[in-house]
């Protein structure tokens, strides 16, 4: 599983009206929204699996391992992700919300009614030839807001919070500069820990080791090159930060279960048929 970061200061806030398909696991910084238009699909948080169809939002809180799966061929889904660059201090507050399901029937409470009145705004002018982003973000602010308005917060920051955020600049170092020599001595020096504290709080924090973390974003990057390009293995391998070819196909098939080759000759045999 690999964390996935979303947004950035171009795109604190991104709102999609679509039938997105499948979502394998992942988890993000991010606090996430996800509303059923039309059909069903199936989200399932921190291992706790919802079927949501119309008028049922979920609340992915930050960092919490979710996917999603499509359970009929057509279905229309409003996702919305929202960092600490679009709710500034608001985020620490509603990341620790007390939500006693995860998933919201919003007909069946004036809270939910409000929710989807806004809801209902945003599909509409995401549908729009000229779509009103004002208007989008204002009813985006003021959902959030009425979560914080219905549901109690803990009032203690969780101690972990400052961890994740030291974290969240590695990852960053990762996402901008994964083909480059990245030592786990650089990556502690970031994130402001010594090198065996940080190994801990990495694996805390994201479920893996850093390096394994590292391997696992340099092969998802390599798949592009196989399955798209003419480069060789070694000047794949080369691209995407591996060492030596040997170390990139070890880590390739230990991860996918494939050679980079085979990987290269399913996923072009796949285009062409």
């Amino acid at each position: 599983m690999l964390y996935q970061p979303i947004l950035n200061h171009e795109n604190s806030l991104e709102v999609i009206v679509d039938t997105l398909g499948d979502f394998t696991v992942h988890k993000h910084y991010e606090i996430e929204l996800l509303y059923c238009i039309e059909g069903s699909y199936k989200v399932i948080i921190n291992n706790e699996p919802y079927t949501l169809t119309p008028d049922f939002l979920a609340f992915v809180p930050s960092l919490a391992p979710h996917e999603t799966q499509e359970s009929e061929k057509f279905c229309r889904k409003l996702l919305i992700e929202a960092g600490p660059l679009f709710l500034g201090e608001f985020f620490d507050k509603l990341s620790v919300l007390s939500l006693e399901s995860r998933v919201i029937a919003l007909e069946e409470t004036e809270f939910g009614k409000k929710i989807k009145s806004l809801i209902m705004e945003i599909i509409d002018q995401k549908q729009a030839l000229q779509e009103n982003k004002l208007i989008v973000r204002a009813n985006a602010t003021k959902i959030f807001g009425l979560f914080l308005e219905q549901f109690s917060a803990d009032e203690k920051e969780p101690t972990d919070i400052a961890k994740i955020k030291n974290i969240e600049k590695v990852l960053d170092l990762i996402y901008r500069s994964y083909a480059e020599n990245i030592t786990v001595e650089l990556a502690a020096s970031v994130a402001g820990y010594g090198k065996s504290n940080f190994c801990k709080i990495f694996k805390n924090t994201t479920g893996v080791t850093f390096h394994r973390y590292l391997n696992k974003y340099r092969t998802e990057r390599s798949k592009f090159f196989l399955a798209h390009s003419d480069m060789t293995v070694f000047e794949i391998g080369e691209a995407v930060g591996f060492g030596d070819t040997k170390t990139f196909c070890r880590v390739f098939k230990e991860l996918t279960g494939l050679t980079p080759k085979q990987f290269s000759e399913s996923k072009k045999k796949q285009l062409f048929n």
